[in-house]
């Protein structure tokens, strides 16, 4: 009997939370809409978006919006990971002409260092070193690109990471690691714009020259 009493009990806060999560969901995705639709955004992204993270369900995907070139995407994330789930805001784009080595920028990890993937980079920053973690194949394209400029632009945009193949860059934050914010204020999506604005024009010349497409 006391078996059946909790069975019942759980199902019916599963309900009550359900029916409280739909209106914060529903906040989100409106708060969402109009913040891409001030960059003229339109709904779904392309076939193979996000293609720096291999196969993408279609499903996993939420909120998601690309511009009319396809050469910009963005969206929410939902990835199973055995027994959890991983939560993400993502935004795939393009740098025009620029065929880059693999690198990655990640959020320092303060409990450990970070193990495996090509050479960790160190660069003559105190404060971004603090904060952030690079690893790349060709430490003279991460030293190019990660020059003053564009290490403020990602201090500036706090949880944003990065990865870059070729001309392709992901950005990304990790929602399950942040702090819960306003459903009606898409703090996730507001940084991934901030990053992709301040991104392109940083560029450096130089970087553009010694690594250019078809070079």
């Amino acid at each position: 009997m006391a078996l059946s009493v909790s069975v019942i009990l759980f199902a019916v806060l599963n309900v009550i939370a359900a029916r409280r999560v739909r209106p914060l969901e529903r906040a989100r995705r409106q708060a969402i809409a109009a913040l891409c639709a001030q960059r003229s955004l339109v709904p779904g992204v392309p076939a193979g978006e996000f293609a720096v993270l291999g196969r993408v369900d279609p499903r996993w995907l939420t909120n998601a919006y690309r511009s009319s070139d396809q050469r910009l995407a963005i969206a929410d994330f939902m990835r199973p990971a055995g027994k959890n789930t991983q939560f993400f805001s993502l935004l795939s784009f393009t740098v025009a002409g620029l065929n880059v080595p693999a690198m990655a920028v990640t959020l320092r990890n303060l409990t450990g260092p970070v193990l495996g993937g090509p050479p960790t980079v160190e660069l003559e920053s105190d404060e971004f070193e603090r904060r952030f973690v690079v690893k790349a194949k060709d430490r003279r394209a991460a030293v190019m690109l990660l020059d003053p400029s564009m290490m403020q632009l990602l201090l500036d945009c706090e949880i944003v990471r990065f990865n870059m193949v070729g001309d392709e860059v992901l950005g990304f934050v990790n929602r399950g690691a942040e702090a819960r914010h306003n459903a009606t204020e898409p703090v996730e999506f507001a940084l991934l714009f901030k990053f992709w604005d301040g991104f392109v024009p940083r560029v450096p010349a130089l970087l553009r020259s010694e690594y250019a497409s078809g070079s």
